[in-house]
């Protein structure tokens, strides 16, 4: 397995780098923004549900816009005030989840200082890249690649392989870490890269069932502290 010189490493976001987005917690933003613009909160969360894939995909250039969208269907006025006060709840919670712990952040120091490249690919909307300069790892990562800036979503080959190119490295040159959602490590694996399960809790996640997670043979880690000593043995 060793003789390949690992040049890059490039995370998944949520339930990686930061905790995932608890279904609890943000079910509590989403009847907070259901209340303000008068949609019953199961009809609101369908129509966040429907409308998810495009936000993601770039498709609202705003979460003002997606929201905009979502009175549209519902049949609803929209109210520019009510969305722009409904949004604030939506990147407010979004800030506070795109802080990671001190753990990974050393971890990331750490191997930036072993001279490896860092880069991110993270399927998200428009949230995350514009409140990313705020986050401490906006600076600690090289390459950030965001789904709705793309318009290309994990685990589409394309994403994986426009990171790397960005990375100015081989997809053979980097290790892939995530949580597998959306069968992000068999098309990292397919893309060329190394990949590792990074686990993480799954009880209360929009999406707990992950075939991938369930069937994973490969490497493994808990901390991301972990993954240089890997990183090391791997090239031994």
């Amino acid at each position: 397995m060793g003789m390949v010189k690992y040049e890059a490493v490039i995370f998944d976001l949520f339930g990686t780098l930061v905790k995932n987005f608890k279904r609890q917690e943000y079910d509590q933003v989403n009847a907070k923004m259901a209340e303000l613009l008068n949609i019953p909160f199961s009809e609101f969360w369908n129509l966040v549900a429907e409308t998810g894939h495009g936000y993601y995909l770039g498709h609202y250039q705003l979460f003002e816009d997606n929201l905009e969208e979502i009175c549209k269907r519902w049949g609803e006025k929209s109210d520019t005030d009510r969305i722009n006060q409904a949004a604030q709840h939506h990147y407010e919670f979004v800030r506070g989840v795109i802080v990671p712990s001190k753990e990974v952040l050393d971890s990331l120091e750490n191997m930036k200082k072993q001279g490896l490249r860092i880069g991110l690919i993270t399927n998200c909307g428009a949230a995350v890249p514009i409140l990313w300069e705020q986050s401490p790892l906006g600076r600690l990562i090289d390459i950030a690649v965001f789904s709705c800036e793309e318009h290309v979503m994990k685990p589409d080959i394309a994403i994986y392989q426009a990171t790397a190119l960005r990375l100015n490295v081989q997809p053979e040159a980097c290790i892939y870490v995530g949580d597998g959602s959306y069968n992000e490590l068999t098309n990292a694996a397919a893309a060329g890269m190394f990949p590792i399960l990074k686990r993480t809790e799954l009880d209360d996640v929009y999406d707990n069932q992950r075939p991938e997670v369930e069937n994973w043979s490969g490497l493994a880690i808990d901390e991301i502290s972990e993954l240089m000593d890997i990183v090391n043995e791997l090239e031994a």
